[in-house]
């Protein structure tokens, strides 16, 4: 009898380690394909030149930008298949320090790009900039969407390719605020 359950457990170390070498085969294989897709989240970093360390307002964005501590502004565009997944991602409302400017072939094409990801003025709290002549955009000399700048302390920090709305979210700036706040300890002065 002992002999049997040593066999079964034998059995069922070997059936696990097959079923383990098949899960990272497949893992493999849903990575080939994601890479030949061309779906991989492989952002590129966007080269600044001039634009580094300047306010955003110069080049037609808002003015509240300028004093943000930290934000991101992502431009997408109506035409870019990777723009409206992360318009479908926003499920309707922006988080927080996320502005978005769209460029859109038309105050048409604007309209029906919103209407179809449920965005309205109210929804995104004014953080959303229709750029349907292209200024925002040829005036800080983008050609491509979408593509995500980093604003610190008001100046254009950073700007990378946005891939995904993982890697969005990863580069989304996150507050961490305290559970609640301690109660203030007054300090004695001696008489």
């Amino acid at each position: 009898m002992a002999a049997a359950l040593m066999v079964a457990v034998g059995v069922l170390a070997v059936l696990v380690f097959l079923l383990f070498a098949i899960v990272i085969e497949l893992y493999r294989d849903v990575r080939q394909l994601r890479e030949v897709a061309g779906i991989l989240d492989r952002p590129l970093d966007v080269d600044l030149g001039d634009v580094a360390g300047t306010k955003p307002s110069a080049y037609g964005l808002p003015g509240a930008l300028d004093s943000a501590a930290s934000a991101i502004v992502l431009f997408l565009s109506d035409r870019c298949g990777t723009c409206q997944a992360l318009a479908a991602g926003f499920r309707g409302a922006l988080p927080t320090e996320l502005w978005v400017v769209l460029e859109a072939a038309s105050p048409r094409a604007t309209q029906e790009f919103l209407a179809s990801h449920r965005l309205t003025a109210a929804s995104t709290g004014g953080r959303l900039l229709a750029d349907a002549a292209g200024k925002i955009a040829e005036g800080i000399g983008l050609r491509t969407t979408p593509v995500a700048f980093r604003v610190d302390n008001g100046r254009i920090a950073g700007a990378t390719t946005v891939p995904s709305t993982r890697y969005l979210s990863s580069i989304l700036p996150n507050r961490v605020r305290l559970e609640r706040s301690p109660p203030l300890i007054k300090e004695r002065v001696p008489v």
